[in-house]
């Protein structure tokens, strides 16, 4: 399978993006010294001043982070370097981790602490989750030691790690390298919000696509992604708010998994069984609510929106154009997914987000500029039939036949006279109106008809009718759609022939789904059907229902019949 420029444009843009993100997401670790942990509980007196120190006796054990998970009240932490400190060091810092309120002490000396340690809820003011603090000047050649003191009774949520740390690196890396990889992010979320606003500014006063609702709810889900995915790196929060912001992450990846693929097959009109969305849907509240850890669970839940996503262009036919760049985006996802892990969520994933959003925007977009494009060019085409049929509804030659037949009448009967002077104006006022409006009523419609058939009627001594069967007339449509097609019965079938076979329009209307069949004398003539009747009815039908509409004209047993079904019409 040949694979096109365009796809290979966005497989390299993504593969650019997620290479430049790991390039500046990779600190030089030769300047960076993960400290080695270990923790006790805290034993002290309901009152009085918080200790300072550990005891002598404090029960000492390695970091567990799963058991520390769960500590609230008070409890010591201590981490110690595994490499000699080196004399000086003043630009080191520390970059602290912890869901508590903390005191820390560095090599004896105290740091400015984390909200306030309490041994009740109402004692503790909750500290930041992250913090940076520059360290002072090592004193000697021994190994660098950090004592905390710290409490978590803030910590409605329990979770499976304490994922409590401390590193020390050169300060330059702890506040300046680690906002690097943002600035990508930031570009793409700019990207994507800028083609989000083009997408709306186009969309404004426009007929919606198939597909348009759920592809800006998804693109509002990876505009927000980032925003709650950089809170922690970017501004930083007090630690009970950990929780809630884990849970619109996943809130947020569940939207996307399910907006996805729906949007996909929305978009390109692949039908799905009830049963197989059932099913998926299932399976996703299933991980989301069933695995363990919050990472594992939106990993899965991703993976299973790629998936799902790539099956549903593996079923679509055509739209090679627009359907390849998606499905090698989703693919390279999925398998970049598989490769990375956990890691794929901590930046690409919503690189990857915001690149095929963006495409997505752009893509339909450019179809609705298109569409406009040949709506202005249905709509022109249309006005110079509309000029047509109006120059033949009152061609002089028909006006002149319809006047001496007047003429005749007003001196054999009178009565008739009145009438068809009466129908003549009535004919001539409605043409003025409708050919000004964009739609009208079925029943203005059904009375611009019955108008015609009395003029044709009365000058040719032959009745015309036109019988209804409908439940439902309300609905809209372009205007002269019906009288074009009684027009064109009366031109190849002949007066006499529709005077002896009535008009027949039965309409019929199932959910948003209309049918209006109407039924007419036969006639002999070779070219009917491919005239300027039938191409102001389809030029007609395009403007007003560009993917809704169908119409089809043929012999029908002993009558001519025309066609025409519509969506969403009323």
């Amino acid at each position: 399978m040949q694979i096109s420029r365009t796809t290979l444009a966005v497989l390299v843009v993504w593969l650019a993006a997620v290479a430049a993100w790991l390039v500046v997401a990779k600190p030089d670790m030769k300047t960076v010294r993960i400290l080695t942990g270990e923790m006790a509980p805290a034993t002290m007196s309901a009152a009085g001043e918080l200790p300072q120190r550990p005891p002598a006796d404090a029960d000492w054990r390695p970091l567990d982070q799963r058991v520390l998970a769960g500590w609230r009240d008070p409890y010591w932490l201590r981490w110690r370097s595994t490499a000699p400190a080196t004399q000086g060091g003043a630009d080191r810092a520390l970059r602290f981790s912890l869901r508590g309120a903390s005191r820390l002490y560095w090599n004896g000396q105290p740091l400015a602490g984390n909200g306030i340690v309490g041994r009740t809820v109402a004692e503790e003011r909750p500290g930041r989750l992250d913090i940076v603090r520059v360290l002072p000047p090592s004193a000697g050649a021994g190994t660098d030691e950090l004592v905390v003191l710290a409490s978590s009774q803030h910590q409605g949520l329990r979770l499976l790690s304490a994922d409590a740390f401390a590193v020390v690196a050169p300060a330059e890396l702890l506040y300046g390298q680690a906002m690097r990889p943002w600035l990508i992010a930031a570009f793409a979320t700019g990207a994507l919000a800028a083609a989000y606003l083009y997408f709306l500014a186009v969309q404004r006063g426009r007929r919606r696509r198939p597909g348009a609702r759920l592809l800006l709810a998804l693109c509002a889900v990876g505009l927000a992604l980032p925003m709650i995915e950089g809170w922690r790196a970017l501004v930083g929060y007090a630690y009970p708010w950990h929780g809630p912001r884990l849970f619109v992450l996943l809130g947020l990846h569940l939207a996307a998994a399910m907006l996805l693929p729906a949007y996909l097959a929305r978009h390109f009109g692949l039908s799905v069984p009830m049963g197989v969305r059932i099913a998926y849907l299932a399976t996703l509240v299933a991980v989301a609510a069933f695995m363990p850890g919050f990472d594992a669970r939106s990993a899965a839940v991703l993976l299973l929106s790629l998936l799902a996503s790539a099956g549903v262009l593996l079923r679509v036919h055509g739209a090679q154009e627009e359907r390849g760049p998606i499905l090698a985006l989703v693919l390279a996802g999925a398998l970049a997914m598989a490769v990375a892990h956990g890691a794929f969520l901590d930046g690409p994933y919503f690189l990857l987000l915001a690149i095929l959003m963006g495409f997505l925007l752009l893509r339909h977009a450019a179809q609705l500029r298109a569409l406009d494009r040949h709506n202005a060019k249905l709509r022109e085409e249309r006005a110079q039939l509309s000029l047509q049929l109006l120059q033949r509804g009152i061609h002089p030659h028909w006006l002149m036949n319809t006047l001496t037949c007047l003429q005749e009448l007003i001196e054999q009967a009178p009565p008739r006279a009145s009438r068809l002077v009466e129908s003549l104006a009535e004919q001539f006022d409605r043409l003025r109106d409708s050919s000004t409006r964009q739609s009208v009523s079925l029943e203005d419609e059904l009375a611009l008809c019955r108008s015609h058939l009395d003029i044709v009627g009365l000058a040719s001594d032959h009745p015309l009718s036109l019988e209804v069967d409908a439940d439902d007339t309300r609905l809209s449509l372009p205007p002269g759609i019906l009288h074009a097609q009684i027009e064109n019965a009366l031109t190849h079938a002949g007066t006499g022939a529709c005077a002896q076979h009535p008009f027949r329009l039965r309409v019929d209307r199932q959910n948003d789904r209309w049918t209006l069949e109407l039924r007419s004398a036969c006639g002999s003539a070779p070219h009917r059907g491919r005239g300027t009747g039938t191409r102001y009815i389809e030029a007609s039908l395009a403007t007003a229902y560009p993917d809704g509409w169908r119409f089809v004209q043929g012999v029908d047993g002993a009558d001519w019949c025309g066609r025409i079904e519509l969506t969403c019409a009323s």
